[in-house]
């Protein structure tokens, strides 16, 4: 699968990643109310905070989630490079009579946008993690926000996305079965319908099946290269004189049970942040409350063994070839999840290593049944999408 850019992705194929209808009042108030409990809920921002503060939000598509922000009184500078969303968004601030929160609208994408000033709040969702230069970009935003600032991004997580790389592997597979040349196919689109769309409509999701297959089963910036994890940003939000605030989903217990005078250091807190992660690696390669926190930490071994998984699934997908041999279940996940004394993660395990053996041996007809037998699989869809708040220290 060839790649230029993930903007020239979207354009290429004329569509909007998150398309988010707003026709009518009650899809607003439930748009308003999903964004209102990430801000307040999740990151622990009051939506009052951005009354009447700058805010800079890189990546603003076609403006659902900035009218959010607009409707709490924030001064809004858009930057959006594509173009084709820029017609809607003009068109719903002007709907909701929002305009005049809009303080500058550049087409520019983050790299080329430049400001002598520093904003109250940054924003840059969907993308940050897809650039060649991201470490650079993430810097980019710290020195553009003002001290005691905000800001939020958004990243694919390398070891949450486990299992939608996995789907995304046995969708390739299955179509090389069906002599199916091109992943962009509606043919493709029917057979990823085949296997998943059952379970896809049972989500809480803010778009369309074709678009999920679009934007995730096919997209080829959904590779070990542009999947991010939190040591590596947790190591830039120091760097960049910064400190880890909050995130979503909210799997760390950093702040439970402190007491308040208790004050540690960044350095600390981004100590226990990681720690945390460690004890919480089951749950981000399932996505389920019920294999949350561990007591022992996973093992580096552990680590390494998806790290590796994740890259070999990568490569099959970029390259879209035959070479399975290669691609065996890794046997340091097997016994780990094995070890774990939860019956969901040891049904979880069961079903990877039955799927991996069918990707491998097996026929279309096989496959098809095979997943659709892995029921832990196919209720589970990982940690594959996360936001990240952190401050700019005063």
């Amino acid at each position: 699968m060839s790649r230029k850019s993930l903007l020239s992705y979207y354009q290429d194929y004329h569509f909007n990643p998150v398309p988010i209808p707003l026709e009518d009042e009650a899809s607003w108030k439930a748009h308003f109310a999903k964004r209102h409990n990430l801000y307040q809920r999740h990151l622990g921002i009051p939506i009052s905070f951005f009354s009447d503060r700058s805010v800079l939000e890189f990546g603003c598509n076609s403006g659902e989630n900035s009218l959010v922000l607009a409707s709490a009184g924030a001064n809004l500078t858009l930057v959006e490079p594509n173009d084709q969303v820029l017609p809607r968004l003009k068109a719903l601030f002007k709907k909701f009579d929002l305009e005049a929160r809009i303080t500058e609208l550049v087409k520019k994408d983050i790299a080329r946008f430049e400001s002598e000033k520093c904003y109250d709040a940054v924003l840059a969702e969907g993308f940050l993690n897809t650039l060649p230069n991201r470490d650079e970009m993430f810097r980019k935003i710290a020195r553009l926000l003002v001290p005691g600032g905000v800001s939020v991004i958004s990243f694919d997580d390398r070891y949450g996305c486990l299992l939608e790389i996995t789907k995304r592997m046995i969708l390739l597979r299955a179509c090389q079965l069906k002599s199916i040349d091109d992943i962009n196919s509606e043919a493709s689109l029917e057979i990823a319908k085949e296997f998943y769309e059952e379970d896809f409509l049972k989500l809480k999701a803010s778009r369309p099946f074709q678009v999920w297959w679009k934007d995730t089963l096919i997209n080829p910036f959904f590779t070990w290269d542009d999947l991010w994890t939190y040591p590596e940003i947790v190591s830039l939000i120091e760097k960049a004189g910064c400190e880890f605030y909050s995130s979503s989903p909210r799997w760390s217990s950093i702040d439970y049970y402190e007491w308040y005078k208790d004050v540690s250091s960044t350095r600390e807190r981004h100590e226990r942040l990681l720690d945390n992660w460690l004890r919480s690696f089951p749950y981000f390669l399932t996505g389920s409350p019920g294999s949350s926190q561990q007591d022992q930490a996973v093992p580096k071994s552990v680590i390494d063994a998806v790290d590796n998984l994740i890259r070999q699934l990568s490569d099959y997908t970029q390259k879209y070839s035959n070479e399975f041999v290669s691609l065996t279940y890794p046997t340091a996940l097997d016994k780990y999840l094995a070890a774990i004394s939860e019956p969901l993660m040891t049904e979880f395990n069961d079903d990877l290593k039955m799927i991996y053996a069918a990707v491998r041996v097996g026929g279309f007809n096989e496959l098809l049944h095979v997943y659709k037998s892995a029921k832990r699989i196919r209720n589970f869809w990982g940690t594959p999408y996360h936001y990240v708040c952190f401050t700019k220290l005063i």
